[in-house]
């Protein structure tokens, strides 16, 4: 009795995805633009994991619900929560984990996950090991943060891993995917921004949507702040952090559009096609 109700409480969650997640009606913020459509989903042992769906482009157009999740670590998932991922089905996860974070915490993953892809990302793994230089008086985290999202679109390692998630993206059987990290706010942030780009959804609602990890995480790190107070700007993400990467792109290559076509290989009308 107890695994029908939740069952169906699943599906009808699922066609909430699916069918309400259209981009009519949609709160605008005070300049007009439209917001994000955020879906946090009902995940147990998760903090951050989402539907990339229901976000309206600048040519009007919607992103389609229930195909593309970003999220933080798996590993802490109930079976109640995998039970929620296989009705989707995701059939591909996308790890940009290092092998240090995927074997303190790996992924348990359901029968439905056919393809568990592993790429590494340098930049953004903060594990506590990698932070002594906290303790030096001239640190500032802001700062940090502003140059790992450079180093993630620059780096020429963390490019070839955003060029096979691309990949990916443009091919079909992969999909539904969830891509993910520790926290799935940098790497796994900055992978969104560029999915959503790829799109056509204006800068406005992809700030929006790199913003609401600061709510869903809040929880996942107080602890961890509360006795580290220097790692509450790394723990959180600000819209300048995002924004370096974005603005070195641009002047860099001109464009996002020129970034993701020349660099990362993405042929953005099959995008188009696919995710609107």
């Amino acid at each position: 009795m107890n695994y029908r109700k939740r069952k169906s409480s699943h599906v009808v969650f699922l066609i909430a995805l699916l069918f309400l997640g259209a981009c009519t009606g949609q709160t605008k913020t005070k300049e007009g633009q439209p917001m994000s459509s955020d879906k946090l989903l009902p995940m147990e042992g998760g903090y951050n994991i989402r539907d990339l769906g229901g976000i309206e482009t600048a040519d009007g157009r919607c992103v389609k619900s229930g195909l593309i999740f970003r999220g933080d670590e798996l590993g802490g998932l109930t079976a109640k929560d995998w039970e929620f991922l296989s009705e989707i089905p995701i059939v591909t996860v996308v790890d940009f984990r290092s092998n240090e974070e995927v074997e303190a915490n790996p992924d348990n993953l359901p029968e439905s996950v056919h393809n568990q892809v592993f790429l590494p990302i340098s930049p953004g793994n903060l594990t506590m090991e990698d932070m002594s230089f906290l303790e030096s008086p001239e640190f500032d985290g802001e700062q940090f943060m502003k140059g790992l999202n450079v180093e993630l679109v620059s780096d020429s390692a963390s490019i070839k891993q955003y060029r096979e998630f691309f990949r990916l993206l443009q091919h079909e059987d992969c999909i539904p995917l969830i891509f993910h990290c520790t926290a799935g706010k940098d790497r796994t942030g900055m992978g969104a921004a560029l999915y959503l780009s790829a799109l056509g959804v204006d800068e406005e609602s992809i700030f929006e949507n790199y913003l609401e990890s600061n709510k869903n995480l809040e929880k996942k790190y107080a602890d961890l702040i509360a006795d580290n107070p220097k790692l509450a700007g790394m723990m959180g993400v600000k819209r300048e952090y995002l924004e370096s990467g974005l603005n070195y792109i641009k002047s860099t290559y001109g464009s996002i559009e020129n970034y993701l076509e020349t660099v990362l290989d993405v042929d953005i009308a099959l995008m188009r096609q696919m995710y609107l």
